[in-house]
């Protein structure tokens, strides 16, 4: 299955000190959390034709003016934002049930506050903590001594969140952008240009599932093609996910639940397919609460 676990906690999917400054070249036109309050989405990972298991994301608004617990941990952290924070989950899992990723991260409201990642694959096998205090990313890898990453005042964005912040944007437009992501398991910081690769239309099957229990099943959605890469050597492939047009799909949370913040409580610009070299991640079902 070669290392496309590893290649997604070097990008996957959720940020800066405020979302504005998140990008270094001047995109600053950002409508707020695109989210719904729950937004759990369900991918199958694919290689060519075969079915190797499952990968989840679940986002979560937290309260503003909150402390928030990372479960993984079980540390407090301070929601300041009168807005609200997000809480991300990701797991990766083989069709037998073995756990190959885990992670959890929290921001407040886009910034980037602490994560959780645990590894278990192909003998890659590792346990990661991470904080962000001032100018620094702050990390203990298997319970070791904390160490630390300069990551600056903005334009950095924890590796769990990425995918997610993007949404954010005006995709439609044709957004581009940079961010820094600190990578510990090679004590760099690596930064990750982000640009438009057009319009396209997605062609999968996949269930969209309301905060009433409704049903519908999806085959063509209009879509956005982003593209992921290092803007500096050694580059790699890029790595692309398509993201609903904004227009093309909505899922309504409950609106009894309050939005927290612009855009209410739906979601929109939903990541449909990650491909990240000979693996793919295609959205199998959403379901928003």
């Amino acid at each position: 299955m070669k290392k496309f676990v590893i290649i997604l906690l070097v990008m996957i999917l959720v940020v800066t000190a405020a979302l504005t400054a998140v990008s270094c070249n001047g995109n600053t036109n950002v409508p707020g959390a695109v989210w719904a309050n729950g937004e759990t989405v369900k991918y199958d990972i694919m290689r060519g034709t075969e079915n190797l298991g499952t990968l989840t994301v679940t986002l979560e608004k937290l309260s503003p003016n909150s402390e928030a617990t990372l479960n993984a941990t079980g540390e407090t952290y301070k929601i300041n934002s009168s807005a609200h924070g997000t809480r991300i989950t990701v797991t990766a899992q083989a069709n037998d049930g073995t756990e190959w990723l885990k992670s959890e991260s929290i921001m407040d409201m886009f910034t980037s506050i602490a994560s959780y990642r645990k590894v278990n694959y192909n003998g890659s096998n590792y346990e990661l903590k991470s904080r962000y205090e001032d100018k620094y990313y702050y990390f203990s890898i298997n319970g070791g001594a904390e160490e630390r990453l300069r990551v600056g005042e903005s334009g950095f964005v924890d590796r769990e969140q990425l995918y997610t912040v993007v949404r954010a944007y005006d995709l439609d437009a044709g957004y581009s952008g940079q961010y820094k992501i600190a990578d510990p398991l090679s004590d760099e910081v690596v930064t990750i240009g982000v640009s438009s690769g057009g319009e396209t239309i997605y062609n999968y099957e996949y269930t969209v599932t309301n905060f009433e229990g409704t049903v519908t099943t999806m085959n063509t959605t209009d879509a956005i093609v982003m593209n992921f890469a290092r803007t500096s050597t050694p580059q790699g492939m890029a790595i692309t996910v398509v993201y609903s047009a904004t227009d093309a799909l909505e899922v309504l949370g409950n609106p009894a639940g309050g939005g927290f913040a612009a855009g209410g409580n739906s979601s929109v610009r939903i990541p449909l397919r990650i491909v990240e070299n000979d693996i793919t991640y295609n959205i199998r079902e959403i379901t928003c609460r």
